[in-house]
């Protein structure tokens, strides 16, 4: 990769309406103090491609203790990658100072990074970056674009490359194979051919990687419009096999008998939710990746379990999932909540004093999310047309 960097104008590319006046607050005042300070990262990235960022991150040449004493709302946090939370009202925009690439671990086995404190320059920070695309800066003050790394050029190729060797870079950090999925997916990108083999030769070095942040990444998976194509990236490296190993020999049994899950309709119609700006929930996002595995006991007519019966055979499922997964006992309730009202929304279960029990349904905090999945299977399923129409009229009433 060349030394110095390739600057080209942003000129009409970075629309004004998608920048953040805090993040731009934030770069000013640094700069005025004499720091050389951009935006960098995936703001970056959505800003080139004409999409609106999630987030704004900034990075610096100011040190955390520096950039503390510049905005009295802020805090340092972190202790493997130290940076600097700026609040304004219920925003956050992190601030982090130029990193330099570390040492991996000496042990061949276990080259995972973990600690990332070593400061440096712009130029050494946009390479010890995980992808290309992600590795670009933007310059407020001279309103260009940044790229050390080569990002553009695979941005106009709307390909995934890691910048370095992705072997190395994905036992540093294995949760990187995630993110390369959650973007491929989000961004209609492929993967480079390399990248793709790196994460079949690495998959199981995700077994290292803490189980929190790897359901933080499934959800994010789901989240943006590109849980479709991801889960499918997800379902053809093998990783889906060893962090959902119950989604993917569902997938494998179906495949087996020549039918098509009905898993991936569920996600093409949470990924046309969430492009239509409807606001989906994350135990929504959830049901839509698990739903299946429940497919019979919650919708097949001759079923005939209770609702005690309905809720320890979902629990027997789903327990394990959820403690593998590390998800919070909250989410992991109302996920069991919304699931086992599936059967009553569809009118399964056999109820005294229907009326009643209806109304009571509605008044439950978990009734919206519970008919949102509902109307999910249904419409995609082209079932329970009537139920869903009988429901929409008695929640307008």
């Amino acid at each position: 990769m060349p030394a110095e960097p390739l600057r080209v104008r942003a000129d009409g590319r970075f629309s004004s309406r998608y920048l953040d006046t805090d993040a731009v607050k934030v770069i000013r005042r640094l700069n005025a103090h004499g720091f050389t300070a951009y935006l960098v990262g995936g703001c970056v990235r959505d800003l080139w491609v004409s999409a609106e960022p999630k987030d704004f991150d900034i990075a610096t040449e100011a040190t955390p203790r520096q950039v503390k004493r510049l905005f009295r709302n802020s805090r340092i946090i972190g202790r493997r990658f130290r940076l600097v939370h700026v609040t304004f009202h219920d925003k956050v925009l992190d601030v982090s100072t130029f990193r330099a690439q570390v040492e991996a671990s000496e042990d061949p086995h276990d080259p995972m990074i973990r600690t990332d404190n070593v400061f440096g320059t712009a130029g050494e920070d946009a390479r010890r970056r995980d992808f290309t695309m992600n590795g670009l800066f933007y310059d407020l003050q001279a309103g260009e674009l940044i790229d050390y790394v080569g990002g553009l050029n695979d941005l106009e190729r709307r390909v995934i490359e890691t910048i370095g060797d992705p072997w190395v870079r994905f036992r540093e950090d294995p949760v990187r194979m995630l993110r390369a999925i959650k973007f491929a997916g989000r961004l209609d990108l492929r993967l480079a051919d390399d990248v793709f083999q790196a994460m079949l030769d690495c998959k199981d070095d995700l077994k290292k990687a803490a189980a929190p942040r790897l359901f933080e990444e499934i959800v994010r998976l789901l989240n943006r419009g590109g849980a479709y194509q991801s889960t499918r990236l997800l379902y053809k490296t093998g990783i889906m096999d060893l962090l959902l190993p119950e989604v993917s020999e569902r997938l494998d049994e179906k495949l087996a008998a020549d039918s098509v899950s009905p898993m991936w309709g569920y996600l093409r119609a949470l990924d046309e939710c969430v492009r239509s700006g409807t606001r989906v929930s994350q135990v929504v996002m959830l049901g839509c990746l698990f739903l299946d595995l429940f497919d019979e006991l919650l919708y097949d007519e001759g079923a005939n379990a209770g609702i005690r019966d309905l809720t320890l055979c979902i629990d027997r499922v789903l327990r394990p999932l959820a403690l593998r997964m590390h998800m919070s006992r909250r989410d992991a309730f109302r996920l069991k909540q919304v699931l086992v009202a599936q059967r009553r929304l569809a009118g399964l279960v056999k109820i005294r004093g229907r009326r009643g029990a209806s109304n009571q349904l509605m008044s439950r905090e978990y009734f919206d999310e519970s008919l949102h999945l509902f109307r999910i299977m249904a419409e995609t399923r082209g079932r329970f047309a009537d139920e869903v129409a009988d429901w929409g009229e008695r929640v307008r009433r």
